[in-house]
């Protein structure tokens, strides 16, 4: 009797000490939905044979893009540059036209247009991700490209390919555009941008969005289109919008882009990974509920709360987000994937 006692007293030490290391620390992360007053737009565009007609969408529906931004009286630089990385391309990376950055002060809507229409001569590897991080890091931003970054300004990057992103140090040269799906093995990893990208402002107040309107995953009736994956996760990783680029008109596309720009924002990175169940999310004092056509989501892969249903978080509201921490939580830019 007496061992069975000990047995049984042994186990219930055991069953407490357990109870007590799966306790969780809870957190609280608080943003601030307000517009922002610096931003720095760089347009990254698919000068590809097939990308006459996209190009065409994005400049038609330019001015619903802008007028939220400028309606906010927001100080903001565009610029466009293309995807061509090729190593006999002398220009990569560098922003298209002159002047080379766009600001409210000249004539955006004309200039801007007249830049995103590009041609269709360029590479037909499409190294979009690669572009993107040559024209924002050095010697680019102090050279070809200056004046353009702004150390406390936020930075939206937005891609617009029909194909997925080819982007693997020049591994793949001199060969044809399939080497790109042929040999995805070669292509330098997601992660590795969203780092790079995120790297940008460290140490500021600045965020860095990309977004992406790329082929969609099934592109029905869009035969020319290919699923822009690796895109797809960049966005994710930032917290971005993706569109479908199949789509024949961008206006309200554009639209949420330019709300995303300007600082209303449907997407909320949180410090740490979080227990998804034990998520509360308040807009001011209202508890919004889980829900993907009208409250939150949650991406346990990059840990962002998402709001892409009917529901955005207004202008000059205070979002709070409660959560238990995820014991063993890792940054989900330590990954290494590819596509």
């Amino acid at each position: 009797m007496r061992r069975a006692f000990s047995l049984l007293s042994l186990l219930s030490i055991v069953g407490c000490e357990n109870d007590y290391n799966v306790a969780r620390n809870e957190h609280t992360d608080v943003f601030l939905q307000e517009p922002v007053n610096e931003v720095d737009i760089l347009w990254v565009i698919d000068d590809s044979v097939s990308m006459s007609q996209e190009q065409e969408r994005v400049s038609n529906a330019f001015e619903t893009f802008i007028s939220s931004i400028a309606d906010a009286n927001i100080d903001f630089h565009l610029g466009v540059i293309t995807t061509d990385m090729d190593t006999d391309n002398p220009n990569r990376g560098e922003l298209v036209g002159k002047p080379k950055v766009i600001t409210g002060e000249d004539d955006y809507v004309k200039l801007f247009r007249d830049r995103v229409t590009v041609g269709t001569e360029g590479a037909d590897q499409e190294k979009g991700l690669s572009a993107a991080l040559r024209a924002v890091t050095e010697p680019m931003v102090s050279g070809a490209n200056a004046g353009f970054l702004r150390p406390d300004a936020h930075l939206s990057i937005i891609f617009v390919s029909d194909e997925n992103d080819c982007s693997d140090g020049d591994a793949l040269a001199g060969q044809p555009g399939s080497s790109c799906y042929d040999q995805r093995d070669k292509l330098l990893p997601v992660a590795d941008f969203v780092q790079d990208f995120k790297d940008l402002k460290d140490g500021t107040e600045a965020r860095v969005l990309a977004s992406a309107i790329v082929g969609p995953e099934v592109a029905a009736g869009c035969s020319d289109s290919w699923p822009g994956a690796r895109y797809w996760s960049v966005a994710d990783g930032t917290g971005g919008i993706i569109g479908d680029i199949c789509e024949t008109d961008y206006s309200g596309l554009m639209g949420e882009l330019g709300l995303e720009a300007s600082g209303i924002l449907s997407t909320f990175s949180l410090t740490y990974a979080a227990v998804e169940e034990t998520i509360v999310v308040l807009v001011g004092e209202e508890e919004i509920p889980k829900d993907a056509a009208a409250g939150w989501t949650y991406d346990a892969e990059y840990w962002i709360v998402r709001f892409d249903g009917s529901y955005v978080p207004p202008r000059g509201t205070t979002i709070s987000i409660t959560y238990e921490v995820l014991n063993g939580g890792s940054r989900p830019d330590e990954a290494t994937t590819t596509e």
